[in-house]
């Protein structure tokens, strides 16, 4: 086989580990092969099964037997680093396909939305429950939902590992599958950091576009310890993850209206709406627009970040039934059957 500097070989590969990615469960190489063939890629069975058994080798994948291979953690990493320049734009992108497939039905309250998923060491989640119900409380995350994950299970598609516990929050992206549900469509601009004083938003302090970006913006922030949310959760003062958005100015009223009733169905997230054709904290708008802030789904994780744990994200991760997801309040009612 040809060594990895091929770029051709890095990009079948790449290819295979996203069909592995996509799907649920383990198969085989034919399958995999008619996968990549509607998407204008021919491999042979036997070049697949090539592949396979270098990405058993790598640890990206499991050979399951005759059910075939499954992607592992490890995988979806490599999936992430990998071929950096095929991926400029590829959040924009994750925005506005996960907003179209979102089939939740604000009048039913049925339905899937999205989720981020975070993971982090099982004795550290129990240590600091209360500060990311903190944050909830002071309405400083998106929504009030979310859900808690053990050891040795799955969230979406992500197996939880020994020890640890994942933690599905709320992507503000739902609001825009939300909106273009009703007929607005929202364009997501760019992620961002905004100080927050007296519980008012300010002004940006970072600003990352979507469109130029391989990384959420708020993986990036809380990384890079960026943010203060500790301190506006305890004091109404500090620096919180925020996206901002954009919508025609002719469904102003409408999209207040939903938002209200987003918001009793415990998906709220909406900091502030701007004034039609202007500047929202300085930024500009285009004539016939409207800007939006939209408070971070992870802004409850950012809190474990700023405390010192170490905690892995992944934004915008999976579609989740809605019906599936528990208030804040009952986190540690639910956890207390954790082994």
């Amino acid at each position: 086989m040809k060594t990895f500097r091929d770029i051709k070989v890095k990009r079948q590969l790449h290819a295979i580990l996203q069909v592995l990615s996509n799907n649920n469960g383990p198969i085989g190489s034919e399958r995999i092969s008619e996968v990549l063939r509607l998407s204008g890629i021919e491999l042979t069975d036997r070049a697949i099964r090539d592949y396979l058994i270098l990405t058993d080798r790598m640890g990206w994948t499991e050979n399951m037997g005759r059910k075939g291979r499954k992607i592992t953690n490890r995988g979806r990493e490599e999936l992430e680093t990998e071929l950096v320049v095929d991926k400029v734009g590829f959040v924009s992108s994750k925005v506005e396909e996960l907003a179209f497939r979102m089939d939740f039905d604000l009048t039913k309250k049925q339905g899937k939305i999205i989720l981020n998923i975070s993971y982090l060491k099982k004795e550290l989640f129990f240590r600091y429950i209360k500060k990311i119900c903190q944050v909830y409380e002071k309405n400083l995350g998106m929504g009030k939902l979310l859900t808690i994950v053990d050891e040795g299970q799955n969230l979406g598609s992500f197996h939880v590992p020994k020890n640890h516990v994942a933690i599905g929050t709320i992507c503000s992206v739902s609001l825009n599958g939300i909106f273009l549900r009703h007929g607005i469509p929202m364009t997501s601009r760019f992620g961002s950091l905004v100080e927050i004083q007296q519980w008012t938003p300010r002004r940006f302090t970072q600003i990352i576009n979507y469109d130029g970006t391989t990384i959420d913006p708020l993986e990036i922030f809380i990384r890079g310890r960026m943010t203060n949310v500790w301190s506006a959760t305890k004091t109404g003062n500090g620096i919180v993850g925020v996206s901002f958005r954009e919508i025609p100015s002719v469904s102003l009223n409408k999209a207040k209206e939903l938002s209200t009733e987003v918001e009793n169905c415990l998906l709220g997230g909406i900091l502030a709406f701007g004034t039609p054709n202007q500047p929202l904290l300085d930024m500009s708008v285009p004539n016939g627009r409207t800007g939006i802030l939209v408070l971070a789904g992870l802004n409850p994780i950012a809190v474990l970040t700023e405390n010192g744990v170490e905690v892995v994200s992944k934004a915008m991760n999976c579609l989740f039934d809605y019906n599936s997801l528990i208030e804040y309040k009952d986190i540690e009612k639910l956890v207390k059957h954790f082994s």
